[in-house]
């Protein structure tokens, strides 16, 4: 692949594996680097498979951080002035923070039977399920505990996700049929994890095998489906558009298969060094530093951004 002449103007960073370390931080080279290039014209956004509420702080408090995709691209939002206030407004105890709204520029939720269908795939396999609306992840007490046993588990090991603790950001439902019954309309996402890779590649078929959706795994212990079309590409390229910039002109960092859209349709696309070996053959660019040595700063220095 060529690198493209034309300069970048809006930069689509993945967080797990790429943006954050292991520790789940932004290094301040890497902090830096992305600051500078946002002074310099440079649109640079998270771009995540996560919903609002769970772009981490750490993030959110970035000066460069104006735009958020989210949901592998169900959404995308303008922040505002307030990106953290923003974050903080789909959090459970939002009353407990001060907020702000953000304006949702894309949204793009499953048609309700397609909703229904999926859920149904989802229903009673031995995992905990996410369900992304408005910006919010939706789980019951059946599922938090999954997650509970989940988190104790991965904060004694170091790996490439940034595992978060329930400090409001995820939002405890009673049932999520009860609220499936109701609200199929309103889904952005749905996004379970499972006790092991084996696991997730035994029920992953299931989903593949269902028309009019996308499946994709943003680690190899979970599977994530959104309505057919809906993807990080797609979304960058949407709000591209929205911002009067050129496709050429758009960089996309990534390492894992939730990422291989907006590679595939960024003008640039950049892989970490630790990305998934297929995923690392539809870069551009491999940087030699991996996500715990600054390797987004390295792509943006070997850019000139």
């Amino acid at each position: 692949m060529s690198i493209s002449s034309h300069p970048i103007l809006l930069a689509a960073l993945d967080l797990d594996g790429t943006l954050l370390n292991s520790n789940g931080e932004v290094s301040p080279c890497t902090q830096k680097v992305l600051s500078e290039a946002s002074d310099r014209g440079v649109v640079v956004i998270p771009a995540t498979g996560r919903p609002l509420a769970s772009l981490p702080p750490v993030v959110a408090k970035q000066p460069w951080v104006h735009y958020a995709l989210t949901s592998n691209g169900a959404a995308v939002w303008d922040l505002g002035g307030d990106p953290l206030g923003c974050v903080y407004s789909r959090y459970a105890n939002a009353a407990e923070h001060e907020t702000s709204q953000p304006e949702c520029i894309v949204r793009r939720c499953f048609p309700v039977e397609k909703a229904r269908e999926v859920y149904e795939a989802f229903h009673g396999l031995p995992g905990g399920l996410n369900i992304f609306s408005d910006g919010r992840a939706l789980r019951d007490t059946v599922q938090q505990r999954f997650f509970d046993e989940r988190f104790a588990r991965l904060a004694a090991v170091k790996g490439t996700e940034a595992i978060q603790p329930n400090d409001g950001r995820f939002t405890i439902l009673r049932d999520q049929s009860e609220w499936m019954s109701r609200h199929a309309h309103e889904v952005e996402k749905f996004c379970m994890f499972f006790h092991s890779v084996k696991e997730a590649q035994q029920y992953l078929p299931r989903f593949t095998a269902i028309e009019g959706v996308e499946v994709v795994q943003g680690s190899p212990d979970n599977i994530e489906v959104t309505a057919a079309g809906v993807n990080k590409g797609e979304s960058l390229l949407a709000l591209a558009d929205h911002l009067g910039i050129p496709r050429e002109a758009t960089l996309a960092v990534g390492d894992s298969e939730n990422d291989r859209a907006m590679l595939e349709k960024a003008g640039v696309a950049a892989v970490m060094a630790n990305g998934m070996e297929h995923i690392r053959k539809l870069a551009d660019i491999v940087s030699e530093n991996d996500n715990d040595h600054d390797g987004v700063a390295e792509i943006f220095a070997r850019l000139g951004l």
